[in-house]
């Protein structure tokens, strides 16, 4: 192997293989791909976008997975580890061999691989951008969104996530739980990183 890619994507991967099994058709996983290029791009997602992919699938009567959520936060997760690494880092081999391990179909297999050699360019300058507009925010606060309706409707609960940043702007986000639970997962694995880092500068020190 090139690179820690592997080591890196079953890290990442261990809160989403149990999914893998539920993606079956490529015509899903393009859809969940299309949403993911579209987050990278305007460096936002919204519910209604996720909303609108499943309504897609639906009308072409694909068989929509039950954990669509979870599949489009792994996806996202794959990709954008895979912009992190310079171009020709990861080899289209080892990705293959990567993506097998974790047990997806071969024919989504090579969609994947396909999409990210094709594309990778102007999805790595996005990817860049994205990152280069993040900054600490001054304050967050989040709230449980719950909408009484009749038991025919498939509403589920919410979270909103009220952000300042530090110009003093407010920004107001609509999170599924899965989202949501997908961010606390990322916050979680960043500082525990953050510690490891700062141990180890400590022996280093010391």
């Amino acid at each position: 192997m090139s690179s820690n890619f592997k080591y890196s994507l079953t890290k990442v991967y261990k809160n989403y293989q149990k999914y893998v099994p539920e993606l079956k058709s490529t015509a899903v996983l393009r859809t969940i791909i299309q949403v993911c290029v579209h987050y990278i791009e305007t460096k936002s997602c919204s519910k209604d976008v996720l909303d609108r992919a499943v309504h897609k699938l639906q009308a072409s009567n694909q068989d929509v997975p039950e954990h669509f959520c979870e599949l489009f936060a792994g996806i996202l997760q794959l990709i954008q580890l895979y912009l992190r690494y310079p171009k020709g880092i990861v080899k289209d081999d080892e990705l293959r061999e990567s993506l097998k391990d974790l047990k997806f179909r071969d024919d989504c297999i090579e969609d994947i691989v396909k999409v990210l050699r094709q594309h990778r360019d102007p999805l790595s300058l996005n990817y860049r951008e994205m990152r280069n507009l993040r900054s600490p925010p001054r304050r967050m606060v989040w709230r449980i969104n719950i909408s009484f309706m009749d038991r025919s409707s498939a509403r589920h609960p919410t979270i909103i996530l009220h952000i300042q940043k530090t110009d003093g702007e407010f920004l107001s986000f609509e999170l599924s739980l899965s989202m949501f639970h997908r961010l606390r997962y990322n916050v979680a694995s960043l500082l525990h990183e953050l510690q490891t880092l700062e141990r180890r500068q400590s022996v280093r020190k010391s």
